[in-house]
């Protein structure tokens, strides 16, 4: 017997959708009188509370006050069960989804089996399985997990069957009791700043007008609404930062080929030129501090052949560079082709105003080194095929591509390289990577600190620049996004009046700025180090952190 058609555009992408969907248990569904309480650029955070349907005590155990640290002890301490915490966050995250669209796979029942099991080990023996013992954990869709689909955000990923194990860090996770209960949403070709593909977009839940950025916009969003204390993204061109910037929370970017990827499902196969790395998206620094030390203590380099033999350490007692032993700090006020919109700068401002009057800190000003012409090359480097893998994935299924990927790889930069241009491009990156390490040498800075994006939260659709992310993608250097405490205000964050731009690019981020748009909007800020001097940023940032949030 021949075998059944395979499904094609729309009705894959339907039928997709529509079984995610019902996989949201009838219980935990949203009436639509309810949602119709939040317009379009709405703060849904209270939500979970105001739906009802959580337990105080659920409500409670999912408070945003709260870190994945804090419910790991009070699992050890057994004030709470692995069952109860994984119950209280996939009922949020249940909730968090029918009102942002962050999800792509829910999983209830399987994972409160595995939370059992937990349970009835610990029990049993008095002893926790791992670190992350009992600790739901959402992950982003193109990781592998046994037994769930992964895509790339392409509906034609559909048609493969699912993995059969968990990708490689998902093993780590799980070996070290972590308990997955969700996948989270991710964009078409996971290459872009926002997050909207086939599985629907993902909204911000401070203001559901804006974007929860890109690619992991998924993590960040049900981060950011209290249905995740811990969720793993990846980034190339700021895919971590990005979302962890527009959603008010925590992550570093590791330096490449510390952290294992294992099994995933992506566009770039066999494009090395800028690597992919992975992370975490959460709450707290301590929980960014967990998840290296957790996944790096396992010595994964051992298993996956082409990571750096480095272990986690956080240095106790590091020799700082500034003048009487102060932390050295460069600030870079904007990158030279793009001025950040006027809420990033007043952040950014104020925190510079509380450094410098910390005497932990001696504050320089970091000018901005090439980075119109790095943020070109990555772009360029991103799509060496002229885009003609992403067309594939989408033919597959006879998927179009959205408005921001057809963009993405229509930049002027982006064409089919010959082998020998390949080459000269990679020739190119490298003479830059050695030009920019002398640059950052000669400041003499134990980091850089400076916005995360050209703006806060972009609204839907309209994110395009890249250059404050991708630019350390290039160069290949640690950063972490961390919150100021501060928001948009749009009493305070007047305007720019005309002035001279310094580029396309600037002129069209500035006209984008509308200061009502951005109420309420989380402002977070960037810290970079050197390559492979990842826990000194950590560090440096442990020290920052003392003066946060900012009144």
């Amino acid at each position: 017997m021949d075998a059944p058609p395979a499904l094609v555009w729309p009705q894959i992408a339907v039928e997709a959708v529509a079984a995610r969907e019902a996989r949201i248990p009838v219980a935990l569904r949203l009436p639509p009188a309810f949602t119709a309480r939040y317009p379009p650029g709405a703060d849904v955070r209270g939500a979970a509370a105001e739906c009802e349907l959580l337990s105080a005590e659920e409500l409670g155990i999912t408070r945003l006050d709260q870190d994945a640290s804090a419910v790991l002890a009070r699992i050890k301490s057994k004030e709470l069960s692995a069952v109860q915490v994984v119950t209280a966050f996939a009922k949020r995250a249940a909730v968090a989804h029918q009102l942002l669209c962050c999800l792509t796979d829910f999983f209830l029942e399987e994972a409160l089996g595995r939370a059992k099991e937990l349970d009835d080990y610990y029990e049993r023996t008095g002893e926790l399985v791992g670190p992350l013992h009992g600790l739901p954990i959402s992950i982003k869709d193109h990781v592998h997990l046994a037994g769930h689909r992964s895509t790339s955000g392409f509906s034609g990923d559909l048609l493969q069957p699912a993995p059969t194990k968990h990708g490689f860090l998902a093993q780590i996770l799980y070996d070290a009791g972590a308990v997955f209960y969700v996948k989270t949403n991710l964009p078409q070709a996971i290459m872009h700043l926002e997050t909207y593909s086939f599985w629907g977009q993902v909204l911000n839940p401070y203001n559901t007008n804006l974007t929860p950025g890109g690619s992991s916009g998924g993590c960040s969003a049900l981060v950011a609404f209290g249905g995740s204390l811990l969720s793993i993204g990846s980034d190339i061109g700021g895919s971590l930062r990005s979302p962890a910037a527009a959603c008010g929370i925590w992550t570093l970017k590791p330096t490449t080929l510390r952290v294992p990827k294992g099994a995933t499902s992506t566009t770039n196969f066999g494009a090395d030129s800028i690597l992919s790395t992975f992370g975490p998206l959460c709450r707290s620094l301590r929980d960014v501090d967990l998840f290296f030390s957790v996944v790096l203590g396992c010595k994964p380099w051992q298993q996956e052949h082409a990571l750096v033999p480095l272990p986690w350490a956080i240095p106790t007692a590091p020799r700082w560079s500034g003048a009487a032993g102060r932390i050295r700090v460069g600030v870079m006020w904007h990158d030279g082709v793009v001025l950040p919109q006027p809420p990033v700068r007043r952040a950014l401002e104020a925190l510079v105003d509380v450094l410098r009057r910390d005497g932990a800190f001696e504050v320089v000003e970091y000018p901005p080194f090439r980075h119109g012409e790095a943020g070109a090359l990555a772009h360029e480097l991103f799509f060496v095929d002229g885009g003609r893998r992403v067309r594939e994935r989408a033919a597959v299924s006879g998927e179009p591509l959205v408005p921001l990927t057809e963009w993405v790889i229509t930049r002027p930069s982006v064409k089919d390289h010959t082998v020998h241009e390949l080459w000269e491009l990679n020739l190119r990156r490298e003479a830059l990577r050695a030009a920019y390490l002398a640059h950052f040498n000669a400041q003499r800075v134990d980091a850089v600190l400076c916005p995360a994006g050209a703006g806060p939260a972009p609204a839907l659709g309209t994110c395009k620049y890249w250059g404050y992310t991708n630019v350390w993608n290039l160069v290949d250097y640690p950063a972490a996004v961390f919150p100021t405490g501060l928001h948009c205000d749009p009493a305070v964050d007047i305007a720019d009046a005309p002035r001279a731009y310094m580029s396309e690019a600037d002129a069209e981020n500035s006209g984008c700025y509308l200061p009502e748009t951005f109420k309420g909007a989380p402002l977070c800020l960037q810290l970079v180090g050197r390559r492979y001097e990842d826990e000194m940023v950590v560090r440096v940032l442990q020290e920052v952190s003392t003066v946060l949030p900012l009144a």
